[in-house]
């Protein structure tokens, strides 16, 4: 008779932690139906006099590294580099979707990271909040983004529904002060053109066996570029920003809030063979040219002076 209450104990006992385990795995990870992790910096090099900082990032939250590939869809520009985190009950288009009465475990936070600083300082921002201090009436809901530049200052875009039905609105998330704000008239909120010159309207896109570029406008390297790149002045010049890129995941950020010819010519250097120049008999295509026609240029004061720049940030 003891051993068979001892089974019945130890049967009780196994019930209850698989119980238990799946009250866990509900309230820190099945209950929510929008999720992203909150990420940090793994690994990071400035290269170029500070143009541009080579970034693999990490799960701030262990228990996830394993899953992650050390890619992320950071939004950034010249002062700043802002990632986001959010874990919700309810999918974003689900009518039942109310950020006025959040459930426990609830959250959206932005992390900002200042690339003025060596060790890329934090400040972590509620964004729930910052839309609340905004106008109460309304709610973020849809996780996309892209960034904007106006008067020196650095913004996300956020997406925001009214509260009980009606037109949402675009508006503008801070990087600097971690508020909200209306869209600045003037404002170009058009394409974000910081790396597509080279890579896009110049011959050097046959060089690359694949784009690389990101719909965030930073930096990666897809298989087949890496194996070309064995050679390239990157490697020689910034070993560990080259490693980032080829063995971690790494993304490339140019650190700009508008389209920079001579930045990007800087960065488009160290990302061909040591033994080649950028300007050397490379054809730029007319649909960026002040006349609408190719011209093959032999050096950056060539290439500026046929080049039709639109600039992205308005004043």
């Amino acid at each position: 008779m003891k051993k068979k209450w001892k089974f019945i104990a130890a049967l009780v006992v196994a019930l209850s932690l698989v119980g238990a385990y799946d009250a866990y795995q509900y309230f820190t990870y099945n209950r929510y139906k929008e999720r992203n992790y909150a990420i940090e910096p793994r690994a990071y090099e400035f290269i170029a006099d500070r143009q541009g900082v080579a970034i693999t990032w990490q799960p701030i939250d262990s228990k996830y590294r394993s899953k992650f590939g050390g890619y992320s869809d950071a939004i950034y520009g010249k002062k700043y580099i802002a990632t986001d985190s959010y874990q919700f009950v309810h999918r974003f288009n689900d009518s039942d979707f109310d950020l006025k009465h959040l459930t426990w475990g609830e959250y959206w936070k932005i992390q900002v990271y200042d690339t003025s600083t060596d060790n890329l300082d934090r400040k972590e921002y509620d964004l729930l909040k910052a839309v609340q201090e905004y106008d109460d009436g309304y709610y973020p809901y849809d996780s996309y983004t892209y960034f904007v530049s106006y008067n020196n200052q650095e913004y996300r875009t956020i997406k925001l529904r009214k509260i009980g039905g009606g037109p949402g609105r675009l508006v503008l998330f801070n990087l600097g002060t971690g508020k909200v704000e209306d869209v600045p008239e003037g404002a170009n909120m058009g394409g974000d053109g910081r790396t597509s010159i080279f890579i896009n309207y110049t011959s050097l896109k046959n060089y690359y066996s694949e784009s690389m570029t990101n719909t965030n406008s930073s930096l990666y390297f897809p298989n087949s570029v890496i194996k070309q790149s064995s050679d390239w002045r990157l490697k020689d010049e910034y070993p560990k920003a080259y490693d980032l890129m080829t063995k971690q995941g790494g993304q490339l950020y140019l650190l700009t809030d508008k389209t920079d010819p001579k930045l990007m010519s800087d960065i488009y250097s160290l990302l061909i063979p040591k033994d080649k120049q950028l300007f050397d008999n490379l054809t730029v295509y007319g649909s960026v040219t002040k006349d609408g026609q190719d011209h093959v240029v032999n050096s950056y004061e060539e290439f500026i002076n046929v080049l039709k720049l639109e600039e992205q940030e308005s004043e």
